[in-house]
């Protein structure tokens, strides 16, 4: 057995290593902490060139080619060129604003739409830093998933609202009552 085996962990750090002939000082002997240490056998490796981008370029084709062909075959609903002498009522954000309009629908626009939006993005981006558990399965992580989901939940209602319950002059619709608007 060689020194290293018998040394503790304080001796090891005082005793420089060497690989190769060049001083290391995170040479530590053993297995790793996690799992094993693994060695790659160049036969078990694949290319990214042209193994995976190749299947990369045949996605992107074949979704571009089905885009195309739901394009050819599929009118657009567009509707006439914009008219700034008549704008439509209600006037309503495309669907992945919509959410925002709502927001803005209810508040003063300095809390809807620098305030609100502002905390949300803050708060996911602090709750990596709020909920610093170990692990990583969501079962562990319950601050996290409740705070991301509660999120989510609040802004697909909010986009729907806006998006299918709003009509003239932005008042409330249901969905049985006839108002001759667009989605």
């Amino acid at each position: 057995m060689s020194d290293l085996e018998h040394s503790t962990p304080v001796e090891l750090s005082r005793t420089p290593n060497s690989v190769e002939g060049k001083r290391v000082l995170g040479v530590v002997p053993g297995k790793p902490a996690a799992g094993e240490r693994k060695v790659i056998d160049p036969d078990d490796s694949v290319m990214v060139w042209p193994h995976l981008l190749v299947r990369h370029a045949v996605a992107a084709m074949v979704t571009l080619l089905t885009v195309m062909v739901i394009a050819v075959f599929f009118d657009a609903p567009l509707r006439e060129v914009a008219n700034p002498q008549n704008t439509p009522n209600p006037e309503k954000a495309p669907w992945y604003f919509a959410a925002l309009q709502e927001l803005l629908s209810m508040f003063h626009p300095l809390v809807a739409g620098i305030l609100i939006p502002g905390a949300i993005v803050i708060g996911l981006v602090a709750l990596p830093y709020i909920d610093n558990s170990r692990f990583i399965k969501p079962r562990h992580r319950k601050v996290a998933v409740t705070a991301f989901t509660s999120f989510m939940v609040i802004w697909i209602v909010l986009t729907l609202i806006g998006f299918m319950f709003r009509g003239p002059n932005w008042g409330w619709v249901w969905p049985w009552q006839e108002w001759h608007g667009e989605l």
